[in-house]
């Protein structure tokens, strides 16, 4: 942690059909998770909402773990799931920065990242 963050940070996943059209219904929820070289951390699991967004609060915390244990910045993937089966899996982004601070005024940029949209074939 930098000092000027509290170690809490928000991932915003879009999911859209083929339409483009946000993905809505009943029965989608989404996953997120750090990719590491031994077991990937799982960050959270959300419901979709109504216009097609997962909205996780992830900590510090839970990026670091035995097989990265000095680990800042996270390779984040997504996964969605309808009605508990996977149906799409995002590519990895790496190395998502969550602490930056702006050049002048020293006060952190990034603790909200948004993703996507992502396009689910159904």
């Amino acid at each position: 942690m930098n000092g000027k963050t509290s170690g809490l940070f928000c991932a915003i996943a879009r999911f859209n059909e083929e339409s483009g059209k946000p993905l809505t219904g009943e029965g989608w929820t989404a996953s997120v998770r750090d990719r590491d070289t031994l077991l990937d951390d799982h960050l959270g699991r959300v419901e979709v909402d109504a216009d097609g967004v997962a909205t996780f609060l992830l900590s510090v915390a839970d990026i670091k773990s035995i097989d990265s244990p000095g680990e800042r910045n996270p390779d984040l993937y997504f996964t969605l799931f309808y009605d508990g089966r996977e149906v799409f899996r995002s590519e990895v982004i790496e190395n998502v920065d969550f602490e930056s601070l702006h050049r002048v005024s020293g006060d952190p940029v990034k603790i909200t990242r948004e993703f996507g949209p992502y396009t689910v074939k159904l």
